[in-house]
Protein backbone atom coordinates (compact mmCIF):
# COMPACT_ATOMS: atom_id res chain seq x y z
CA UNK A 1 0.00 0.00 0.00
CA UNK A 2 1.69 3.46 -1.07
CA UNK A 3 0.96 6.20 1.04
CA UNK A 4 1.16 9.62 -1.04
CA UNK A 5 0.30 12.81 0.59
CA UNK A 6 -0.74 16.66 -0.47
CA UNK A 7 0.74 18.70 1.66
CA UNK A 8 -1.47 21.05 1.55
CA UNK A 9 -4.27 19.42 2.97
CA UNK A 10 -2.26 17.58 5.54
CA UNK A 11 -3.77 20.47 8.29
CA UNK A 12 -0.88 19.48 10.67
CA UNK A 13 -1.49 22.31 13.70
CA UNK A 14 -4.77 23.07 14.68
CA UNK A 15 -5.99 26.44 15.23
CA UNK A 16 -3.63 28.52 17.94
CA UNK A 17 -4.60 32.08 18.69
CA UNK A 18 -1.30 33.09 20.62
CA UNK A 19 1.58 31.94 18.70
CA UNK A 20 4.66 33.49 20.30
CA UNK A 21 8.15 34.47 18.80
CA UNK A 22 10.13 31.68 17.96
CA UNK A 23 13.60 30.88 19.36
CA UNK A 24 16.44 31.27 16.33
CA UNK A 25 17.51 27.39 17.19
CA UNK A 26 14.00 26.96 15.64
CA UNK A 27 15.63 28.18 12.53
CA UNK A 28 18.70 26.16 13.37
CA UNK A 29 17.29 22.91 13.80
CA UNK A 30 14.79 23.23 10.78
CA UNK A 31 17.94 24.30 8.17
CA UNK A 32 19.67 21.24 9.46
CA UNK A 33 16.63 19.21 8.60
CA UNK A 34 16.93 20.27 5.43
CA UNK A 35 20.03 19.53 4.51
CA UNK A 36 19.90 15.30 5.33
CA UNK A 37 20.23 13.47 2.76
CA UNK A 38 16.35 11.92 3.94
CA UNK A 39 16.46 7.92 3.15
CA UNK A 40 20.33 7.35 3.12
CA UNK A 41 22.66 9.47 6.03
CA UNK A 42 19.12 9.75 8.68
CA UNK A 43 19.52 7.40 11.63
CA UNK A 44 18.16 6.86 15.06
CA UNK A 45 21.00 8.29 17.04
CA UNK A 46 20.53 11.76 14.43
CA UNK A 47 17.01 12.10 14.69
CA UNK A 48 17.73 11.59 18.96
CA UNK A 49 19.89 14.08 19.14
CA UNK A 50 17.72 16.51 17.05
CA UNK A 51 14.96 15.37 18.89
CA UNK A 52 16.92 16.87 22.14
CA UNK A 53 17.84 19.91 20.87
CA UNK A 54 14.37 20.94 20.54
CA UNK A 55 13.02 19.28 23.82
CA UNK A 56 15.70 21.42 25.48
CA UNK A 57 14.04 24.64 24.64
CA UNK A 58 10.75 23.58 25.93
CA UNK A 59 9.02 25.98 24.36
CA UNK A 60 5.82 24.64 23.54
CA UNK A 61 3.25 27.34 23.28
CA UNK A 62 5.34 28.37 19.98
CA UNK A 63 3.59 26.74 16.90
CA UNK A 64 6.87 26.12 15.34
CA UNK A 65 7.85 23.99 18.07
CA UNK A 66 4.65 21.78 17.24
CA UNK A 67 5.17 21.67 13.57
CA UNK A 68 8.91 21.15 14.12
CA UNK A 69 8.06 18.10 16.67
CA UNK A 70 5.58 16.99 13.79
CA UNK A 71 9.06 16.91 10.98
CA UNK A 72 11.19 14.71 12.79
CA UNK A 73 8.02 12.38 13.33
CA UNK A 74 7.66 12.64 9.80
CA UNK A 75 11.73 11.76 9.15
CA UNK A 76 11.05 8.96 11.50
CA UNK A 77 8.62 7.48 9.34
CA UNK A 78 10.39 8.16 6.24
CA UNK A 79 13.35 6.40 7.51
CA UNK A 80 11.29 3.37 9.68
CA UNK A 81 9.58 2.81 5.97
CA UNK A 82 12.97 2.86 3.90
CA UNK A 83 14.24 0.26 6.67
CA UNK A 84 11.41 -2.08 5.82
CA UNK A 85 11.23 -1.85 1.91
CA UNK A 86 15.51 -2.67 2.17
CA UNK A 87 14.34 -5.80 4.74
CA UNK A 88 16.72 -3.89 7.80
CA UNK A 89 14.13 -5.48 9.99
CA UNK A 90 15.38 -4.73 13.43
CA UNK A 91 16.66 -1.11 12.70
CA UNK A 92 12.89 -0.75 11.51
CA UNK A 93 11.91 -2.44 14.90
CA UNK A 94 14.08 -0.07 16.87
CA UNK A 95 11.78 2.72 15.39
CA UNK A 96 8.71 1.22 15.69
CA UNK A 97 8.31 -1.02 18.77
CA UNK A 98 12.04 -1.89 20.50
CA UNK A 99 11.84 0.51 23.57
CA UNK A 100 15.45 2.85 23.23
CA UNK A 101 16.09 2.25 27.03
CA UNK A 102 13.97 -0.38 29.69
CA UNK A 103 15.70 -0.53 33.37
CA UNK A 104 15.25 -3.52 35.07
CA UNK A 105 15.17 -2.71 39.26
CA UNK A 106 16.17 -5.83 41.60
CA UNK A 107 14.53 -5.67 44.94
CA UNK A 108 17.04 -8.18 46.52
CA UNK A 109 19.94 -7.44 46.33
CA UNK A 110 19.16 -3.79 45.50
CA UNK A 111 20.02 -2.53 42.22
CA UNK A 112 19.64 -1.74 38.87
CA UNK A 113 20.62 -2.99 35.52
CA UNK A 114 19.91 -1.95 32.06
CA UNK A 115 18.43 -4.46 29.68
CA UNK A 116 20.53 -5.15 26.27
CA UNK A 117 18.18 -3.73 23.66
CA UNK A 118 18.60 -6.68 21.51
CA UNK A 119 18.07 -9.47 23.66
CA UNK A 120 15.61 -10.86 25.72
CA UNK A 121 15.30 -11.29 29.51
CA UNK A 122 15.33 -14.55 29.37
CA UNK A 123 18.75 -14.47 27.28
CA UNK A 124 20.38 -11.43 29.51
CA UNK A 125 18.92 -12.52 32.84
CA UNK A 126 18.83 -16.40 32.81
CA UNK A 127 20.88 -18.99 34.81
CA UNK A 128 22.69 -21.80 33.43
CA UNK A 129 20.13 -24.91 33.53
CA UNK A 130 16.75 -22.64 34.45
CA UNK A 131 14.04 -22.80 31.96
CA UNK A 132 12.27 -19.38 30.01
CA UNK A 133 9.39 -20.11 32.16
CA UNK A 134 11.60 -19.76 35.57
CA UNK A 135 13.67 -16.61 34.61
CA UNK A 136 10.59 -14.93 33.84
CA UNK A 137 8.88 -15.95 36.85
CA UNK A 138 12.24 -15.34 39.59
CA UNK A 139 11.89 -11.16 37.60
CA UNK A 140 8.84 -11.17 37.91
CA UNK A 141 8.77 -11.77 42.17
CA UNK A 142 11.87 -9.92 42.18
CA UNK A 143 12.40 -6.84 39.99
CA UNK A 144 10.21 -4.63 37.82
CA UNK A 145 10.91 -3.06 34.76
CA UNK A 146 10.69 0.41 33.66
CA UNK A 147 10.18 1.83 30.04
CA UNK A 148 12.81 4.63 30.54
CA UNK A 149 13.17 5.55 26.66
CA UNK A 150 10.17 4.42 24.54
CA UNK A 151 11.08 3.47 20.87
CA UNK A 152 11.01 6.99 19.18
CA UNK A 153 7.89 6.71 16.88
CA UNK A 154 5.41 5.89 19.92
CA UNK A 155 7.27 8.41 21.99
CA UNK A 156 6.68 11.17 18.82
CA UNK A 157 3.13 10.26 18.16
CA UNK A 158 2.14 9.96 22.10
CA UNK A 159 3.44 13.77 22.54
CA UNK A 160 1.77 15.39 19.49
CA UNK A 161 -1.54 13.40 20.29
CA UNK A 162 -1.19 14.78 24.16
CA UNK A 163 -0.50 17.88 23.28
CA UNK A 164 -3.75 18.88 21.53
CA UNK A 165 -1.97 21.24 19.42
CA UNK A 166 -1.71 19.02 16.21
CA UNK A 167 -4.25 18.49 13.98
CA UNK A 168 -6.24 15.09 14.11
CA UNK A 169 -5.84 14.85 9.95
CA UNK A 170 -1.78 14.41 10.28
CA UNK A 171 -1.92 11.63 13.91
CA UNK A 172 -4.30 9.53 11.34
CA UNK A 173 -1.70 9.99 8.68
CA UNK A 174 1.23 9.31 10.72
CA UNK A 175 -0.59 6.12 12.86
CA UNK A 176 -1.84 4.65 8.78
CA UNK A 177 2.16 5.08 7.85
CA UNK A 178 3.11 3.21 11.38
CA UNK A 179 0.67 0.17 10.72
CA UNK A 180 2.60 0.27 6.92
CA UNK A 181 5.79 -0.43 8.70
CA UNK A 182 4.53 -3.04 10.56
CA UNK A 183 2.73 -4.47 7.61
CA UNK A 184 5.87 -4.37 5.47
CA UNK A 185 8.02 -5.56 8.21
CA UNK A 186 5.80 -8.89 8.47
CA UNK A 187 5.11 -9.25 4.45
CA UNK A 188 8.80 -9.26 3.81
CA UNK A 189 9.71 -11.46 7.01
CA UNK A 190 6.88 -14.06 5.93
CA UNK A 191 9.19 -14.26 2.88
CA UNK A 192 12.38 -15.06 4.82
CA UNK A 193 14.25 -12.29 3.06
CA UNK A 194 17.74 -12.49 3.97
CA UNK A 195 18.36 -8.92 2.18
CA UNK A 196 17.36 -6.44 -0.17
CA UNK A 197 19.22 -7.90 -2.63
CA UNK A 198 17.74 -11.42 -2.29
CA UNK A 199 14.55 -9.42 -2.86
CA UNK A 200 15.19 -7.52 -5.94
CA UNK A 201 16.25 -10.89 -7.39
CA UNK A 202 12.74 -12.45 -6.68
CA UNK A 203 10.66 -9.26 -7.87
CA UNK A 204 13.33 -9.64 -11.06
CA UNK A 205 12.37 -13.09 -11.46
CA UNK A 206 8.47 -12.81 -10.64
CA UNK A 207 5.52 -11.92 -13.40
CA UNK A 208 4.86 -8.65 -13.48
CA UNK A 209 1.58 -9.39 -11.79
CA UNK A 210 3.47 -11.14 -8.69
CA UNK A 211 5.94 -8.24 -8.91
CA UNK A 212 3.17 -5.15 -8.45
CA UNK A 213 1.91 -7.00 -5.56
CA UNK A 214 5.06 -7.05 -4.02
CA UNK A 215 5.56 -3.42 -4.53
CA UNK A 216 1.92 -2.74 -3.43
CA UNK A 217 2.80 -3.95 -0.20
CA UNK A 218 6.08 -1.67 0.53
CA UNK A 219 6.30 1.50 2.15
CA UNK A 220 7.51 3.77 -0.93
CA UNK A 221 6.93 6.92 1.68
CA UNK A 222 6.99 10.18 -0.87
CA UNK A 223 9.62 12.78 1.24
CA UNK A 224 7.17 15.67 -0.09
CA UNK A 225 5.19 16.19 3.28
CA UNK A 226 8.67 16.39 5.05
CA UNK A 227 10.34 19.55 2.93
CA UNK A 228 6.41 21.28 2.82
CA UNK A 229 6.71 21.07 6.77
CA UNK A 230 10.52 23.32 6.30
CA UNK A 231 9.04 25.42 4.56
CA UNK A 232 5.79 26.26 6.70
CA UNK A 233 8.53 26.29 9.64
CA UNK A 234 9.97 29.01 8.13
CA UNK A 235 7.04 30.97 7.28
CA UNK A 236 5.81 30.91 10.57
CA UNK A 237 9.08 32.11 11.81
CA UNK A 238 9.11 34.76 9.32
CA UNK A 239 5.17 35.48 10.51
CA UNK A 240 3.35 33.90 12.46
CA UNK A 241 0.46 36.14 12.28
CA UNK A 242 0.16 36.17 8.61
CA UNK A 243 -3.65 34.46 7.82
CA UNK A 244 -2.87 32.83 3.93
CA UNK A 245 -0.08 31.33 5.26
CA UNK A 246 -2.18 29.86 9.03
CA UNK A 247 -5.12 28.83 6.77
CA UNK A 248 -2.82 26.08 5.23
CA UNK A 249 -0.54 25.27 8.55
CA UNK A 250 -3.74 25.22 11.76
CA UNK A 251 -7.22 23.92 11.90
CA UNK A 252 -9.46 26.16 14.08
CA UNK A 253 -10.56 24.57 17.21
CA UNK A 254 -14.02 22.93 17.61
Amino acid sequence: MHLHSNADDAGYLKRDETPTKPDASIRRLNNALDKVAVLYETNEHLIEDWLDELEIQNDEKNPAYWLLLARLNELTLLCAGNYADNCEFSAAGDLLVNPRQIMVHFIDPEQTVIKKRHASLSEQFGRKGQSRKCILQRLANHATIETKRPSLLPHLFKKMQNSGRVSGTYLALADTRMRQIADTIGFLASWQLSDVAELYRRISGSTPEVGAYIESNLCRFKNDLFFAMGNDVRRIVGNPYNESISRHIFKRRS
